[in-house]
């Protein structure tokens, strides 16, 4: 009888301590996704902000660049197309750099996923 009620008590403090194991773990968790929100945020920023400074840039730069290259001796359609294409290559870079934050790498809480991996591993070895 008495090993039974040893026995009881070791499973149920095993229980009790994977359970507290596991709010840890959603702290845990919930610390590393606002982490990686942060991180979403700054790629977001970097995004708009190459999109404003491609817009602003644009507006202002292309006009005086046709005109220069149409008193350079290019026709205006080809002078247009050239300029054009200098800019969207310039914000394709922008959206690029800013879009490396929202990789499915950058986002996945790794941290959490091996402290989880690693605590299932130790209640398993508590249970057996």
């Amino acid at each position: 009888m008495r090993d039974e009620t040893g026995l009881f008590h070791a499973l149920s403090d095993t229980i009790s301590r994977a359970t507290e194991l596991v709010q840890l773990e959603f702290r845990v968790f919930k610390a590393e996704l606002e982490e990686k929100a942060t991180r979403a945020k700054a790629g977001l920023a970097l995004i708009v902000a190459g999109a404003i400074l491609i817009t602003a840039a644009l507006f202002l730069l292309l006009q005086a660049a046709v005109l220069a290259l149409v008193q350079a001796g290019m026709s205006p359609a080809a002078a247009t197309v050239l300029v054009g294409v200098a800019c969207v290559a310039a914000g394709f870079a922008f959206m690029v750099s800013g879009r490396k934050q929202f990789d499915g790498d950058a986002l996945t809480p790794d941290r959490t996923i091996h402290g989880l991996q690693r605590d299932t591993r130790l209640v398993k070895e508590k249970l057996t």
